[in-house]
C-alpha cells in the first residue's frame, strides 16, 4: 500500500491490551507485517503499543475474543485535520445558532395589553396593527409613533407606555380624560352659558335662575342659568336699596345643536367579474424574507388575489405559509344608485354618532344632499343633536371677597 510507510504520520493508535498470551499476538503480528512500536509491559496480563489506524481490524481479529483492546490515543495528521473539521464544525454551528438568535430577537413574539377598562383590546390591538406592532412582525427602532396614534384614536386614553424585554413587548395605557368627573370649587361664583348656539329643547336649573326658555334660540356666550340673585333689602341701617347675591349656578340645558358632515363617495361602481382564468400558488414568508411562486406569473391585465393561511409560527422565527390564488378579474363600471349612497350615508352618519357623541347625546333630526364633482359624489349632512350646552364662567365682581354687593 503507498500510503503504508507513512502508516504512523498518518495515522496511528496508542492501544491497551489485557489477557493471557500476549507474546503470540506479537509473534502473530510480526509474521503477518502488522508494524508495532512502543510496547510496554506492565504485566504478563497488561501491555500498551502503538499500531497503524490501518492495521487495527486486523489486530483485532488476531487478538479474538478473548483479549480486550482499548483505544487510549490517536495521533497523525488524519486526526489532526479531523479535530480541525470538527473544531470548524462546532464553531460555525455556534456561529449559525448566535446568528439564529441575534435574527429571532429582531421580532416581536408576543405583545401584551394592559390597563384598559372601557376600551376593548382587539380595537387597541388593530390601532397596533395598523402602526406595523403585531406578533410576528420586526421591532420597531422608536414607538413614538405607535404611542402617538393610540392617543389621537381613543381620547380616554391619557397615559401610554410601551416597554421592550425580550422579544415580549408590553403595552399599558392609563385611561381618564372625559371619563373623570371635573372637580370645581363650589365655592366660586358662576353663571351657566351656552357653550355653543342652539335652540332650547329643556333647561333643568338645580341651582340659580333660569335665564332662558324652552324653544329659545342662544348663542355662544349667552347665561342660561345665572347665579346672580337680586333683591330689595329690609334692613333699616343699609335702606331699601337693591342688592346682588352670587352663588355657584349648577344645573343642565340641553339644546337642539346644528352640526354639519361632508362625505365623499365614488361617482362609478366598480365590479369585478372572474375570468376564470387563475394561477395556484405558494406564499412562504421567513422574517423578512418571503418568496411568492406566483410572483411574474400570470400577466393579466386585472388580477385579484386570495390567500388561505397553511401555517403560521412567531416562534422560533415568525415562519408563515399560505394557498395563494391569482385569478383574472374582468372590471365593469356602472353609475351609483342615490337610494344605496343614501343607505351608505345613514351608515356613516350612524357609526358618527357612536363615536363622537356621548350618553345624553343623540341625534334628532337629518337631511342629506348630494352634489356631483368630477369623478366623485359629495354628500352634505345636516344634523340637529340634542346635547348639553352649558358649562361655567366664572362670575368677576369688584371684591372677590365678598358674596353680595349693591346693585348698581
Amino acid at each position: 500500500m503507498k500510503w503504508r510507510r507513512f502508516g504512523f504520520l498518518r495515522h496511528y493508535r496508542k492501544i491497551k491490551v489485557e489477557g493471557t498470551g500476549l507474546r503470540g499476538i506479537v509473534n502473530k503480528c510480526i509474521r503477518k507485517n502488522i508494524t508495532l512500536r512502543n510496547i510496554r509491559w506492565k504485566s504478563p496480563l497488561e501491555s500498551t503499543m502503538d499500531l497503524q489506524g490501518d492495521d487495527m481490524e486486523e489486530f483485532r481479529r488476531l487478538a479474538g475474543h478473548s483479549h480486550r483492546i482499548t483505544v487510549l490515543e490517536e495521533g497523525g495528521v488524519l486526526p489532526f485535520f479531523r479535530n480541525i473539521k470538527s473544531f470548524a464544525a462546532a464553531v460555525t454551528g455556534a456561529f449559525l445558532i448566535g446568528a439564529l438568535i441575534f435574527y429571532q430577537g429582531l421580532f416581536v413574539a408576543e405583545i401584551r395589553v394592559e390597563g384598559y377598562a372601557s376600551l376593548r383590546e382587539e380595537e387597541i390591538r388593530a390601532v397596533l396593527r395598523e402602526e406595523g406592532l403585531y406578533e410576528g412582525a420586526r421591532k420597531p427602532e422608536d414607538y413614538g409613533r405607535v404611542k402617538r396614534r393610540l392617543y389621537e384614536e381613543f381620547r380616554a386614553v391619557t397615559w401610554v407606555s410601551v416597554h421592550q424585554e425580550g422579544r415580549l413587548v408590553k403595552v399599558s395605557i392609563a385611561e381618564g380624560g372625559e371619563t373623570e368627573e371635573k372637580k370645581t370649587d363650589k365655592s366660586l361664583p358662576v353663571d351657566i352659558i351656552a357653550s355653543r348656539s342652539g335652540m332650547v329643547e329643556k333647561i333643568i336649573p338645580l341651582k340659580g335662575n333660569a335665564a332662558v326658555e324652552k324653544g329659545d334660540y342662544v348663542n355662544k356666550g349667552d347665561v342660561l342659568i345665572s347665579g346672580t340673585y337680586s333683591y330689595q333689602s329690609t334692613n333699616y341701617q343699609r335702606g331699601d336699596d337693591i342688592y346682588n347675591m352670587y352663588s355657584h349656578a349648577e344645573g343642565q340645558v340641553m339644546a337642539k345643536v346644528p352640526r354639519r358632515l361632508t362625505f365623499y363617495l365614488e361617482k362609478n361602481k366598480r365590479r369585478e367579474e372572474a375570468t376564470g382564468r387563475g394561477i395556484w400558488g405558494l406564499s412562504i414568508k421567513i422574517g423578512d424574507l418571503s418568496f411568492d411562486t406566483t410572483r411574474g406569473m400570470g400577466d393579466y391585465e386585472s388580477s385579484r388575489r386570495k390567500e388561505k393561511e397553511l401555517v403560521s409560527l412567531v416562534k422560533p422565527l415568525p415562519f408563515e405559509i399560505k394557498a395563494v390564488k391569482k385569478e383574472e378579474v374582468r372590471l365593469e363600471e356602472s353609475r351609483q344608485d342615490y337610494g344605496r349612497l343614501s343607505k351608505v350615508v345613514e351608515a356613516a352618519v350612524r357609526e358618527y354618532g357612536k363615536e363622537s357623541l356621548s350618553k345624553e347625546e343623540r341625534i334628532v333630526s337629518s337631511s342629506v344632499d348630494f352634489y356631483e364633482e368630477n369623478n366623485v359624489i359629495r354628500a352634505e349632512v345636516f344634523l340637529e343633536v340634542l346635547e348639553d350646552i352649558g358649562e361655567e364662567r366664572i362670575i368677576r365682581t369688584d371684591d372677590s371677597t365678598e358674596k353680595e354687593k349693591q346693585a348698581p
